[in-house]
């Protein structure tokens, strides 16, 4: 909202100061009476957190306004807020009109709170997509957008969101936005969302005793609708030519920029804290390719530039603490109305007294760098019931980890930390081994991809042999060699907690495998594996089969992408003749032939457990094709089979499809 005049203008001294006291009393008791979440705790932001959700939450068991829908509707069904339809305001701009007080405007511009809570519960967890509030500085103290120069970006926007016919993408597939897609998988005809806009939505003076009596309520409400989890908000952060100016010139100085009005800071700041990144866009950072292409947010793997949700993700810090916005109120933003200063940073003060109940946040993909992470452990431990940290896919380096690290030694809660994809190296492994040495409630930790390398593994064994708590550790893609994994290895001759170890893409060889396998004859815990991508050969495999004779925890087993040949697959093969627990083994991408093939189909006509198998990316060719086509007549445990680019001619194929004809459920690609 961002009015120059705390988001609405007033017409006399005395409703001023009964709107003043009332706010004062709605301040005092702001956001309580909150609902109980229901059994949805974990909550997508729409239509799920994809690659560029940059913050998502789980809610702990607490009555709480921001995680459900009746908050919303609520606010809607008591008159304090009313709902702009965006097909209204994009045609209001197509007739060439400007916005009016919420008191002028015909009863079509609005939802009525009947029909509003019948789409919101048939879109069940989508829900948030319906619910859209805009961010923005007022123009003028009268009007906030006079000429229209807000409408025309925002209705602009709307139409995209509203588009229902789609837009084709340059792999031919139709790329919706997350409303028009959530309307088509529930089967609600055309889009339609609800508008939040301050000048529109709450009521404006002149006002009568009972629209007086609504508009701070409506003021309440409206953090809501900023700050919900599932949510979207629109950042209008764009500024007329000349606007800076006037507002240098006027006495005193007012805001130049959406980012020093105290109201918008604020707004902001409420919005970042739990929302997904594709939910919050900062409108200024469109892009003509994105506008002309599709809403969003799309997935991983397309072109972000051609999504408007991912191109206007706007960057956001770690959620500042109440003490800090208060600061930064009095000493940085700027008001029209001083005494909008403490009313302010009461709201944010009672937002954030409400959300540090959350189970989860996920900060992936923030670009957030050390000094971000620090700032964030300052404030972390108001976050009491805080479960899971997700901090992958940003740019934490080792002073950063370090911040971590004396956090975990005395957090007491935190079960799950992600800080894949990152830069902690060597010296942040070491600072993270060091917390996991006196922690007692992490769980499961994720490294992957942070270069971590010999030295940082050799850390994180040492802290393995005393910490009791580590079930699950991810450290693929970190460069670990043998002297790594031959370190890792000796941990677990000790640790009897780890159950889940991936090592993938590292550059493990035979002398590191033969530890680790080594190691597995002893452990009685760990039952998931993986190797694959490393450079373990025969000699490795052939240690790891003799660890898969005696072990009688290990379940899953993935040596794919190694240079395995045959020898190797034949010893795994006699090993799996006798072993009998292991239910998922993945061979896929080695150097195995047609001899390779033949052993291990002798293996399964007599092995009992393995139900998933994968061989594609070898070489086995039409013989060892047509001798796995015979295993599967007398074996009947196997549901899984991948043989796919393994030079198979049409007579090993039609084997295999022939002896698969008949099983129930079974998965077979060739």
């Amino acid at each position: 909202m961002g009015s120059s005049n705390s988001k609405g203008s007033t017409s006399t001294s005395t409703e001023a100061t009964t709107i003043r006291a009332v706010l004062r009393r709605v301040l005092r008791r702001v956001l309580r009476g909150a609902r109980t979440p229901t059994s949805r705790d974990l909550l997508t932001g729409g239509l799920g957190a994809p690659p560029t959700a940059q913050s998502q939450t789980i809610v702990a068991n607490a009555p709480n306004p921001y995680f459900d829908v009746e908050t919303l509707l609520a606010s809607v069904g008591s008159g304090a807020i009313a709902a702009v339809k965006g097909t209204w305001l994009v045609g209001l701009h197509k007739r060439g009109g400007r916005l009016s007080r919420r008191q002028d405007l015909p009863p079509e511009a609005f939802w009525s709170a009947l029909e509003l809570r019948r789409v919101a519960r048939a879109l069940g967890d989508d829900f948030g997509v319906l619910f859209v509030a805009l961010s923005y500085r007022w123009l003028t103290m009268e009007h906030p957008d006079p000429d229209g120069f807000h409408l025309g970006i925002v209705a602009s926007v709307a139409e995209l969101y509203l588009n229902q016919r789609g837009w084709k993408d340059k792999y031919g597939f139709d790329q919706y936005s997350q409303l028009t897609r959530a309307f088509r998988k529930h089967g609600l005809g055309l889009p339609e969302f609800a508008l939040f806009w301050d000048y529109a939505s709450l009521h404006q003076p002149p006002r009568t005793d009972a629209e007086a009596e609504l508009f701070p309520k409506g003021l309440k409400n409206s953090n809501v609708w900023y700050g919900h989890a599932c949510t979207v908000v629109w950042m209008q952060s764009e500024l007329p030519e000349g606007f800076a100016a006037r507002m240098r010139a006027s006495e005193p100085p007012l805001a130049e920029t959406y980012e020093d009005s105290g109201w918008c800071y604020v707004e902001a700041a409420i919005s970042a804290t739990i929302k997904p990144g594709f939910l919050r866009l900062d409108l200024a950072k469109r892009t003509d390719r994105a506008m002309a292409c599709t809403y969003g947010p799309g997935e991983r793997w397309d072109e972000a530039d051609d999504m408007l949700a991912r191109s206007c993700a706007r960057r956001r810090p770690p959620p500042p603490s109440p003490e800090t916005v208060r600061r930064l109120l009095q000493t940085e933003k700027r008001f029209t109305n001083s005494s909008d200063v403490s009313k302010v940073a009461d709201l944010y003060a009672t937002f954030f007294g409400k959300v540090i109940n959350v189970r989860e946040l996920k900060f992936q993909g923030l670009e957030w760098g050390d000094a971000d992470v620090v700032e964030l452990c300052e404030v972390l431990p108001r976050f009491a019931a805080l479960r899971t940290l997700d901090l992958s896919d940003n740019k934490i380096g080792p002073e950063s980890a370090s911040a971590l690290g004396e956090a975990l030694k005395v957090n007491a809660v935190l079960t799950t930390l992600d800080l894949s994809t990152n830069s902690i190296g060597p010296e942040g492994a070491f600072a993270i081994a060091e917390a996991l040495k006196v922690n007692a409630v992490v769980t499961t930790l994720y490294l992957r991809g942070n270069n971590i390398k010999d030295e940082g593994a050799k850390a994180i064994a040492e802290a393995l042999k005393v910490n009791a708590v580590v079930t699950k550790l991810w450290l693929q893609s970190n460069g670990i060699g043998d002297e790594g994994a031959i370190a890792i290895a000796e941990a677990l001759t000790v640790n009897t907690v780890v159950t889940t170890l991936d090592l993938e893409n590292n550059s493990i060889g035979d002398e590191g495998a033969i530890a680790i396998t080594k190691a597995l004859k002893v452990n009685t815990v760990v039952t998931t594996l993986s190797l694959g991508g490393n450079n373990i050969g025969d000699e490795g495999a052939i240690a790891t089969a003799e660890a898969l004779k005696v072990t009688a925890v290990l379940t899953r087993l993935d040596l794919s992408l190694n240079p395995i040949g045959d020898n190797g697959a034949k010893a795994i093969a006699e090993a799996l003749k006798v072993n009998a627990v292991l239910t998922e083994l993945s061979l896929w991408n080695n150097n195995i032939g047609p001899e390779g093939a033949i052993a291990i189909a002798e293996a399964l006509k007599v092995n009992a457990v393995v139900t998933k198998l994968f061989l594609n990316g070898n070489n086995i060719e039409d013989d060892g094709a047509k001798a796995i086509a015979e295993a599967l007549k007398v074996n009947v445990v196997l549901t899984i089979l991948s043989l796919g680019q393994n030079n198979l001619g049409d007579a090993g194929k039609t084997a295999v499809q022939d002896a698969a004809k008949g099983r129930s459920g079974f998965q077979l690609t060739l």
